[in-house]
């Protein structure tokens, strides 16, 4: 009997820790089920968060897209062309001559550094656009494109542009931009606004 009651005894005991080790390894998956929930959910907001992102950009076209540009093109097949209306209106004068300014941007390459000085590393790598913005001002006739320069090409010359075989000055009056014709003395030579004098 003594020997019953022990066996009674240990297995009650068994059966004792064995609920034990179960509430313990509930309590621990239960704790695992919540740390893994908790961190579900920061993932899920972190994701939410960075794709609700936003950044505010002008509408810009490619530097490529400018290569194609006409003189004598309309506003109309400008805008075709280029994707968009004008970025900003600079100045619209009573002898017909309006300036017009478009945004673009200048298309580059991602690519392995080690590739940049390999022959044929000049067209490998994946075609991006360069983060800064340049401007190019646009100058147009009775509605037809007369002359365009960039504002890279307006550091670089004098502010002259050559219109209908006339030489303008671009001026900045009271924040607004005007053309004038420019006055000049001496022999009259073929001048290009583009040419730095050396």
């Amino acid at each position: 009997m003594t020997e019953n009651k022990n066996k009674k005894v240990e297995i009650i005991s068994h059966s004792k820790k064995r609920k034990n080790n179960q509430k313990k390894v509930a309590t621990t998956q239960n704790k695992v089920k919540k740390l893994m929930t908790i961190l579900g959910a920061i993932m899920i907001s972190a994701l939410f968060f960075t794709s609700c992102k936003t950044v505010q950009v002008a509408k810009f076209t490619s530097v490529e897209s400018l290569y194609q540009l006409k003189l004598n093109s309309s506003l109309e097949e400008v805008i075709s062309l280029l994707g968009s209306k004008p970025y900003n209106i600079l100045s619209n004068q009573i002898d017909g001559y309006t300036i017009f300014t478009y945004k673009y941007k200048f298309v580059e390459r991602e690519v392995n550094p080690k590739l940049i000085n390999s022959r044929g590393g000049e067209t490998t790598g994946t075609e991006v656009y360069n983060g800064k913005e340049q401007t190019v001002f646009m100058f147009f006739k009775a509605n037809k494109l007369e002359s365009f320069v960039t504002t890279d090409g307006r550091a670089d010359s004098p502010a002259l542009i050559m219109l209908d075989n006339t030489l303008y000055t671009i001026t900045k009056d009271k924040d607004k931009y005007v053309v004038i014709p420019a006055t000049t003395e001496g022999p009259k030579e073929s001048i290009s606004p583009f040419n730095k004098k050396k």
